[in-house]
């Protein structure tokens, strides 16, 4: 069974929740961009949270599917149909042998998921499927998916079903909220009005931008005076100040280690959301405790819970009637 690629889209690539474990060695995480987006896909199809989805960046592409497959789709909201038939977000969708699922451009935020029941049918590569662009590793030959490429998938079942999340899920792309973070490692070691000025000021996110980080424009944040920093492990939502004072905030593809200073730590709950941001768009922060930010994650992980026992237990019986 296979998924071919009839039109590759933008930038479309096999990614799962990262490469953990071996930053250390200089091997990237990696990994989906927007975590919620995907795992919340493969969620409504019963799958492991981890198993690995199609991200699509700005513009989708087209597939073919060569056996009946059931699928899911999460995230940017790309109008996939099936021979013109609009195919909603959350649910899971049935797709018959030689039917092909379209999608279009992005209307708001960047990347779209797509889950297949049971999963794609390609090896790991250190514990991971997802696509590592600059090693060349996982997901299909290392790469983004081209014309013509097959993608293999699991075998699974067809049924009929008819429940879903609620689009309420996917609210938080169209948040205009500040970004919330907790303090970097460093600090206090920028200038106070410097400190003042990145919580106050608008920024915009530059065209430079990527999967490895997010390059912003604005006012200029300084530190207290130069100096040599000894570098360390980068996380996902670091913002390091390099020394044009325009803050990069590192993201899913970042380098395993980095030396500039950071202010900040943008927190776990807003990183889906920053996900969706696209070059142009503007963004501003609101600084919050360590306390305040592992609460919120708590809840997070309490309700992606209470979703996944719910949607096991309706998989559950439908094998029990199939």
């Amino acid at each position: 069974m296979t998924i071919q690629i009839l039109k590759k889209g933008f930038i479309t690539s096999v990614q799962d929740l990262g490469r953990n474990g071996w930053q250390a060695f200089g091997i990237t995480v990696g990994g989906a961009m927007d975590r919620t987006a995907a795992k919340l896909a493969n969620i409504v199809l019963g799958n492991d949270e981890n198993e690995a989805v199609l991200e699509m960046t700005l513009v989708g592409p087209s597939l073919k599917f060569t056996e009946d497959a059931v699928i899911s789709v999460f995230g940017a909201d790309m109008s996939p149909t099936i021979h013109r038939h609009s195919v909603p977000h959350g649910k899971p969708i049935q797709i018959k042998k030689d039917e092909i699922l379209t999608f279009g451009a992005a209307k708001k935020g960047m990347r779209c998921y797509l889950a297949v029941k049971d999963g794609f049918a390609i090896p790991e590569v250190l514990n991971s499927k997802s696509t590592d662009f600059g090693a060349k590793l996982g997901g299909l030959q290392g790469g983004m998916l081209e014309i013509e490429d097959k993608l293999p998938i699991k075998k699974s079942f067809i049924s009929a079903t008819s429940w879903g999340l609620t689009y309420k899920l996917e609210n938080y792309i169209n948040n205009s909220r500040a970004i919330r973070y907790t303090r970097g490692r460093q600090y206090d070691l920028f200038e106070p009005r410097s400190k003042q000025t990145f919580n106050d000021s608008i920024f915009t996110i530059s065209s430079a931008s990527n999967r490895m980080g997010y390059r912003l424009n604005g006012p200029s944040i300084q530190l207290l005076k130069k100096r040599e920093l000894t570098t360390e492990g980068t996380t996902f939502g670091s913002i390091q100040i390099p020394p044009d004072g325009q803050p990069i905030i590192l993201m899913a593809d970042r380098q395993p280690t980095g030396g500039y200073p950071k202010i900040g730590e943008v927190i776990s709950c807003d990183l889906p959301r920053l996900s969706q941001m696209r070059p142009g768009e503007k963004v501003c922060f609101e600084e919050i405790s360590l306390k305040e930010a592992q609460l919120l994650l708590l809840e997070e992980h309490r309700q992606i819970k209470a979703l996944q026992v719910a949607c096991k237990l309706k998989w559950r019986e439908l094998d029990v009637y199939n």
